[in-house]
């Protein structure tokens, strides 16, 4: 198979979008991320690395977690850098683990996030800080995505 490259002799980018590696988000946070219209980023090129909790890996300082900030910044020359945490995650044990209280779970997440964005802006204070939260909505049917 053979197609387009569409980015020849282009080695920049506009963000770096780290997001969890759950089957279940990633294609939605990938569309949240480019359309604008509806409410989302609109961003047109980006890293798009994934990781169990997305912010729980930075928080751990996991050296992969950290790269997966770093590349994009220092070899992308990225200058925004979006996390996005969702409900029901599994790395942080579920939505069971807060026994049904979405209100909780969303609140625990918030934080879980501020902590990321903390230890990032100690290397890129002058990066632009997107968090945001993908909630499940209308009984989980629908994700929304909240910025913080």
């Amino acid at each position: 198979m053979k197609t387009k490259f569409n980015y020849k002799g282009i080695h920049s980018c506009e963000a770096v979008v780290l997001c969890c590696i759950d089957f279940r988000f990633w294609r939605e946070t990938l569309e949240f991320a480019e359309n604008l219209s509806a409410g989302g980023l609109g961003l047109s090129n980006f890293d798009f690395p994934s990781l169990p909790g997305a912010a729980k890996a930075i928080n751990e300082r996991s050296e992969l977690a950290l790269g997966c900030v770093s590349v994009p910044c220092d070899l992308h020359h990225a200058k925004k850098i979006v996390i996005v945490n969702h409900a029901d995650c599994g790395a942080y044990g579920g939505s069971v683990k807060f026994d049904g209280d979405a209100e909780a779970e969303q609140k625990f997440h918030e934080g879980e996030l501020q902590k990321a964005k903390s230890i990032i802006l100690e290397k890129y204070p002058d990066k632009e800080m997107i968090l945001v939260y993908a909630k499940l909505v209308d009984d989980g049917e629908n994700i929304e995505f909240i910025r913080l």
